[in-house]
């Protein structure tokens, strides 16, 4: 069954500071005495971590813990709001597993919610297909889109956009139709932080008298797209140097922090997302301007810093020097912060069937309510 309000944007992100622009195609199925029609475009930003913590558990001992012996007797789940069975979106206080008990401990990053509203259209209507012209105003400070859910589902992170068209009858008091779709935003990358930091440099004086290595890296630009190579410009010397250098790697490396309303730092990921080995020299040998690319993944998710969620990324060139015991292994690193865009395709929407009413076409420029409020966390 086909949907009977569809979203079609002129681009598939939009910058911050930018105007959101499109249309929205509207079925109304019969006629209707009076109407109010209203676009919102509401933002959404929270991290929350679950924790579960083993805790003693005797089911021969009422006493111990007695509203999880009534959620096993009466098959009914305490929450933390309500001993009775539970309503929407309420959340455990234990989690029976077999013979063991977790206490369930949640932390949470909120961020007030911006939403922004504009009516369309106000009076009566007659059956039939309409399409209304949108323009939404963003604001220049707001971050990449961004969504993150672990695989075990304890671990979530949003920075989130979305659009809802509403259609309420304004005689029965009651929401006719209603419909939401996401909208993706990037962050405006500061030019300051864009040519900051483009090259590296680091010179390692080696333990035991064995020399020094020089290790230099530049970059083009560090802002990218999933999928984009990164074309690497470096230098070694290692004519001072008693030792060969084995190889050189190159690295990207992402780390995801959740930071919690009582700025509580946890993090979520610190992984190395892509790799590569580059021929290594000789002692006594240089490299100089070598040029080499590596690619992205595709499935990076943007950049971000917030009050609740950082999601940074970090190139990373190092010089790997082995010595005859491990421990003694010497780093030679350079690092360079990159920031990652997000990255979406263009929807098309199809109107196939669909007869346009030209008489209730509305063109929205300006959203003239603005209201805050707390961000829901599910």
């Amino acid at each position: 069954m086909s949907k009977s309000i569809l979203f079609q944007f002129n681009d598939a992100v939009t910058l911050a500071g930018e105007q959101i622009t499109g249309c929205c195609y509207v079925r109304i199925p019969q006629d209707m005495p009076k109407v109010q029609i209203v676009l919102t475009f509401q933002t959404k930003e929270y991290s929350k971590v679950l924790e579960k913590k083993q805790i003693p558990y005797d089911e021969s001992n009422p006493q111990m813990i007695p509203d999880k012996l009534i959620e096993k007797q009466m098959q009914v789940q305490i929450t933390l709001d309500s001993p009775l069975k539970q309503p929407k979106y309420t959340q455990k206080k234990y989690e029976l597993n077999g013979n063991l008990l977790y206490r369930v401990f949640r932390h949470y990053g909120t961020h007030e919610s911006f939403i922004y509203t504009q009516e369309l259209y106000n009076g009566s209507v007659k059956a039939g297909d309409y399409k209304f012209n949108f323009v939404i105003p963003t604001q220049f400070n707001m971050p990449s889109s961004f969504y993150y859910k672990s695989a075990d589902g304890q671990k979530q992170g949003k920075c989130g956009y979305m659009i809802t068209l509403k259609i309420d009858s304004t005689e029965e008091a009651r929401t006719v139709m209603m419909e939401s779709a996401d909208v993706y935003l990037n962050s405006r990358f500061k030019e300051s932080e864009q040519f900051r930091q483009l090259e590296g440099n680091i010179v390692h004086f080696l333990c035991l008298n064995s020399g020094a290595v020089e290790l230099s890296v530049k970059l083009k630009t560090n802002k990218f797209f999933p999928g984009d190579k990164i074309s690497v410009e470096y230098s070694v010397d290692n004519t001072r140097s008693q030792r060969p250098i084995n190889r050189i790697e190159v690295r990207v490396i992402n780390k995801l922090i959740f930071i919690d309303n009582d700025d509580v730092e946890r993090i979520i990921e610190d992984q190395v997302v892509v790799s590569q080995n580059w021929d290594g020299l000789l002692a006594g040998q240089s490299k100089d301007r070598i040029v080499s690319l590596l690619e992205l993944p595709k499935e990076l998710k943007a950049s971000l810093k917030t009050n609740t969620i950082k999601n940074q990324y970090y190139f990373q060139l190092e010089a790997i020097v082995d010595s005859f015991l491990t421990w003694l292994s010497v780093p030679v690193v350079c690092q360079i912060p990159i920031h990652i865009q997000e990255q979406q395709t263009k929807q098309s929407v199809n109107l196939d069937g669909w007869k346009l009413v030209s008489n209730l076409n509305v063109s929205v420029n300006e959203f003239s309510n603005v209201s805050v409020q707390q961000s829901y966390i599910p």
